[in-house]
């Protein structure tokens, strides 16, 4: 009785655990079902099984995977094409693969909106991810200063990310934003001139956050949004207590407030 009951629960979740997997061809149609990845060579494969049958697809013909909760996609890679894990996605994605003789997705690799793509570089690290991501100069620059290295990927996209949300969001919104009146051109003066303060220190404490806080007020202040406390509270609290920069804060806040 037990062991049935046990084969039950198993048959039962089992059941489950496909109902929630899918794949998405290329007419965009949602197909439902059982998945499972294929390898067979440079052209990855995929098994879906419903109730009704169970049939193959390449990689060319399946483009995107839900298994599990975990999104695959088709990335062309080594003359082929295979089933990638997306890790994190934007302007630069990063996707895990599995490398020769492995069944994990440790490998890494990049893929920009562009098309643009390469695997994670060992030996020439800094050198090559570097160039890779030169449309971001901050994120550029801090790779090739060894700032941000190997155990900070995620950081790495995440800020390559941001900053081209921010040149995306700067090219769209600027002809429609309305003129900008005379407060608003010196609270945008006076954040300028507190970022260029602060990319200029070479002793202050959490620099590369504080930058990246005081560029989300500038891009807010640019598109004439309503600007939340806690980014006002932050810097006040990070800089506000700095005596090289008290007094640039305290004008900043006051104009903020108006």
């Amino acid at each position: 009785m037990k062991l049935n009951l046990f084969i039950l629960l198993i048959s039962a979740s089992t059941l489950a655990f496909g109902q929630s997997d899918y794949a998405i061809n290329l007419k965009g149609d949602t197909l439902k079902g059982r998945v499972r990845i294929l390898t067979y060579d440079q052209l990855d494969r995929v098994q879906i099984v419903t109730d009704e049958a169970k049939k193959n697809y390449s990689a060319l013909e399946i483009r995107t995977l839900r298994i599990a909760g975990v999104t695959y996609h088709t990335i062309k890679y080594d003359k082929g094409f295979r089933y990638m894990r997306l890790i994190k996605d934007g302007f630069l994605s990063l996707y895990g693969f599995r490398m020769p003789n492995q069944s994990t997705y440790d490998g890494q690799y990049f893929v920009k909106k562009d098309g643009s793509a390469m695997e994670m570089p060992n030996l020439t690290f800094k050198k090559s991810l570097s160039a890779f991501l030169a449309d971001c100069p901050e994120v550029n620059e801090r790779i090739k200063s060894g700032d941000l290295g190997r155990k900070d990927i995620d950081k790495i996209v995440d800020r390559y990310n941001s900053c081209l949300q921010f040149k995306t969001e700067r090219r769209v919104e600027e002809p429609k934003v309305a003129p900008v009146t005379e407060i608003e051109s010196e609270q945008m003066i006076a954040v300028n001139a507190i970022i260029t303060k602060a990319e200029a220190a070479t002793n202050l404490e959490n620099k590369s956050d504080i930058i990246d806080l005081l560029k989300d007020l500038r891009s807010k202040i640019a598109r004439n949004e309503i600007l939340p406390n806690y980014i006002l509270k932050d810097i006040k609290n990070q800089l506000g207590q700095n005596p090289d920069f008290t007094t640039e804060v305290e004008k900043l806040l006051s104009l903020v407030k108006k």
